[in-house]
């Protein structure tokens, strides 16, 4: 070895490690066991370890074995070219960071080869490729929901169609009056109507099109007038409707969408009437000042809910029967309930009562001035 290349080794061995303590790349020479032999202080800054204690760690890939990264080395000491490979970089305080790795084996003198390791930090473009992974999985199961939301909405919108059809034939051959057909028919196509507004009234929620038109308003007015109207329903006609409302509710006025405020109750009260079938229903309003709220709650002496069907009330074509009657409808009413309550800021749960029949609760906030957000 001449003198020359004892200074050129001097000098290439000082510009390599002025490289390591200035560079802001992620580089580390290692020995063919993995542990480190050299590295940049961009990695000393990114694990939080000193160089002192990186020297015979092995940080890549984050586990005791380092498997994957060895099958690296042994690859690249083959011939192979190693680059682009994801990889995980272990921090002190047992965290992970991805990079992708690059390793090129290096000549040597004697019998110790090294093997000089690039790590390009990828955390923005593994956050970005996860997103992307859950964007696509949430669309699959929206595309799953859709799907079956139009296979079940179908089936519903030919069940009040064929009674119709039914009825029309029937009454056609004489079998029955036009009177009584008349009558029937109507009753299927309000039912009818019903469920075409309410699939309306979903696809609204879902896309975030339902619109709510705000005011000043009363509950205890629009809960009286819920309440007269459902007592002359043909589901009433053996159901006894309790209606209390605390003097602090008639003053207190609350901006809200009148029109789904009165949406919701109608389908809250209306289905403790409808599966009540024959006793007492209770609806009882009062103002929780400390929460600002105006608390209803809405109990039935009726079958109760079956606890298979509790957990899911409140989502799409949920419905049940009581006892040997049929009574049942879209199965979207308690659904677009809790859309309406929670555009308005509120809460709405349900219970079984302890001896017999089921308690809906609805928090109503108290909003005195304009919410931006909830204009149309």
């Amino acid at each position: 070895m001449t003198d020359n290349d004892l200074i050129d080794d001097q000098i290439l061995s000082y510009i390599f490690r002025d490289f390591l303590q200035k560079s802001s790349l992620l580089f580390c020479l290692v020995k063919p066991d993995g542990r480190i032999l050299e590295s940049s202080n961009s990695i000393v800054s990114l694990t939080g370890y000193s160089q002192s204690e990186l020297i015979s760690l092995s940080v890549i890939d984050g586990n005791p074995s380092n498997e994957s990264f060895m099958e690296a080395l042994r690859a690249c000491e083959n011939g192979a070219d190693i680059k682009d490979k994801v990889t995980w970089i272990k921090r002190r305080d047992g965290s992970k960071i991805p990079g992708i790795l690059t390793v090129t084996l290096l000549q040597s003198r004697g019998h110790e080869r090294l093997f000089s390791i690039a790590i390009a930090e990828a955390s923005q473009l593994v956050d970005s490729i996860e997103s992307m992974k859950k964007a696509n999985e949430n669309l699959q199961i929206r595309e799953n929901l859709k799907d079956e939301f139009i296979a079940i909405a179908s089936h519903e919108l030919r069940t009040p169609i064929q009674p119709i059809l039914g009825l029309a034939l029937l009454a056609k051959k004489g079998k029955i009056s036009q009177e009584e057909a008349w009558e029937e028919v109507l009753k299927e196509a309000r039912r009818l109507q019903q469920l075409a507004n309410d699939i309306l009234d979903v696809s609204r929620i879902e896309s975030g099109n339902l619109n709510y038109r705000m005011e000043n308003a009363n509950v205890a007015d629009i809960l009286e007038a819920v309440v007269k109207t459902l007592t002359s329903s043909e589901f009433a006609e053996k159901v006894t409707i309790n209606l209390i409302i605390g003097s602090e509710v008639w003053t207190t006025n609350s901006r809200l969408d009148r029109s789904r405020i009165t949406q919701l109750l109608v389908n809250i009260i209306g289905n403790a009437i409808k599966f009540t079938v024959e006793g007492n229903v209770s609806v009882e309003a009062q103002v929780n000042k400390e929460k600002n709220r105006i608390e209803i709650f809405v109990s039935d002496t009726g079958g109760g809910i079956p606890e298979n069907i509790l957990n899911n009330l409140f989502k799409k074509f949920v419905t049940k029967s009581v006892g040997n009657t049929v009574r049942h409808g879209s199965g979207l009413g308690l659904y677009i309930s809790k859309a309406i309550i929670g555009a308005h800021g509120g809460n709405i749960y349900v219970y079984n009562n302890d001896k017999q029949g089921t308690t809906f609760v609805i928090h109503l906030p108290i909003k005195q001035t304009s919410d931006p957000s909830m204009n149309d």
